[in-house]
């Protein structure tokens, strides 16, 4: 049985526009009829972890307008952030409205912090004071076999469910926040030692394929990716603060055709509970923004406000957690075995192909019935040539994202790889 009870957000956007619109709509829409206030958004998070912590600034956008890092950045503001005792951490301006601090600040658990920010037209803004608690550590991660829908499409599509466990020996908190980041590890059976080149003489010629040798190792790549929507999490109605089944990320059984080693890092925050509040409050904004003629809640304001108009709103939150982090690496074998029967494996059904001849020739499928020549016509549009014999003008074909790890991921390994 679940204890604790946990919720997931859709995706939470840096940017927030002031009105929702839909593609539905049947007529233009006069924007010139909205009113817009421009308004500071702000991002912002310590936890106890010595590491350069962000703020990120930017300014809402009219509706009719664009929405792009650098035109919306709040460039240019002083930003600091002091504890109860007076400690002050300023944060550096890196790149247009992000700021970050020393990489060797870290907040203490039981002090209180506050944000500061004196924007570049010189408007002061301070939040309220945060309280720092210590997250408990994730006690395990673990997988289990699901269905869920894909997108917002009417289909369902198979694959693994990551959850996490968590003891509160402490008992120091009651709410979290979870982000995760992930990798696979994508290693192809036929690394290819060959590249095609061709060549398009026009008109009616056929193409002319040229083979030069390829000396780029394309054997191992890795492909990483992280949270993008927020998962919260309450133990406020277990008397015993323990937390069994989160459900942090579900991953599509297909990212797993090529993959050899998969890793998952948790990161668990411990926030307050207004700050678990305010994501739950942007939880109701977006499951309720389907139409202009929704019911409008207004602009979410979190514990930021403006110290020279008190009536000005100020969008955003700036969070004080505690962090605890757990990284597990799992071949997949160590998958639920439910999800190993909705795996394709790419390299098993498009096995490798000897081939002499021209390779028009091949991608052609000359010399197959016709009653099979379209599915053959389509198979072979996949292949490509990873190897060559010269002498006895022999072609080595296979799926082009079996030759290639860079169809799937990047040459740059982790550094946290084991």
């Amino acid at each position: 049985m679940k204890e604790g009870t946990y919720k997931r957000l859709l995706k939470l956007c840096p940017v927030w526009p002031l009105i929702f619109l839909t593609t539905a709509c049947i007529e233009e829409i006069d924007t010139a009829s909205f009113s817009y206030e421009k308004l500071l958004v702000v991002d912002a998070n310590i936890s106890d972890q010595a590491k350069a912590h962000e703020v990120h600034l930017t300014y809402t956008s009219p509706i009719d307008g664009t929405v792009d890092g650098s035109s919306n950045a709040a460039s240019g503001a002083t930003v600091w952030v002091e504890d109860d005792l007076g400690n002050r951490a300023d944060f550096t301006e890196q790149r247009g409205g992000i700021y970050l601090s020393p990489d060797t600040f870290a907040g203490e658990a039981g002090r209180n912090y506050t944000l500061f920010i004196i924007t570049n037209e010189g408007n002061k803004y301070q939040s309220s004071f945060e309280k720092l608690v210590q997250a408990p550590e994730i006690s395990a991660i673990y997988n289990k076999f699901a269905i869920k829908p894909l997108g917002q499409k009417a289909i369902s599509t198979a694959g693994v469910q990551f959850f996490i466990d968590v003891e509160d020996d402490s008992r120091s908190t009651q709410f979290y926040r979870y982000e995760w980041t992930d990798a696979h590890q994508v290693l192809v059976p036929y690394p290819k030692k060959y590249e095609t080149r061709i060549i398009y003489p026009g008109g009616l010629a056929d193409p002319i394929y040229i083979l030069d040798p390829f000396n780029t190792d394309v054997s191992e790549c890795y492909r990483e990716s992280r949270f993008d929507e927020v998962v919260l999490a309450s133990s406020a109605s277990n008397s015993n603060r323990e937390l069994s089944e989160i459900p942090i990320k579900f991953s599509e059984a297909s990212d797993f055709d090529v993959t050899t080693v998969y890793s998952i890092e948790v990161t668990q925050r411990a926030i307050s509970a207004q700050a678990y509040s305010y994501y739950r409050k942007i939880e109701l904004l977006n499951e309720s923004n389907g139409s202009l003629f929704d019911k409008q809640h207004g602009a979410i304001v979190g514990n930021i406000s403006s110290m020279d108009s008190p009536g000005e709103k100020v969008l955003g939150y700036f969070e004080v957690s505690g962090e605890s982090s757990k990284r597990v690496f799992l071949e997949p074998s160590q998958l639920d075995e439910k999800v190993i029967g909705y795996v394709v494996r790419t390299c098993e059904e498009y096995y490798a192909l000897e081939f002499e001849g021209d390779l028009n020739s091949f991608y052609k499928a000359s010399g197959v019935p016709m009653d099979l020549l379209g599915d053959e016509l389509a198979k072979r549009a996949f292949y490509e040539v990873y190897d060559y014999d010269s002498f006895t003008d022999t072609k080595f074909l296979a799926h082009r994202l079996c030759i290639d790890c860079r169809n799937r991921g990047s040459l740059e390994k982790p550094e946290w790889w084991q």
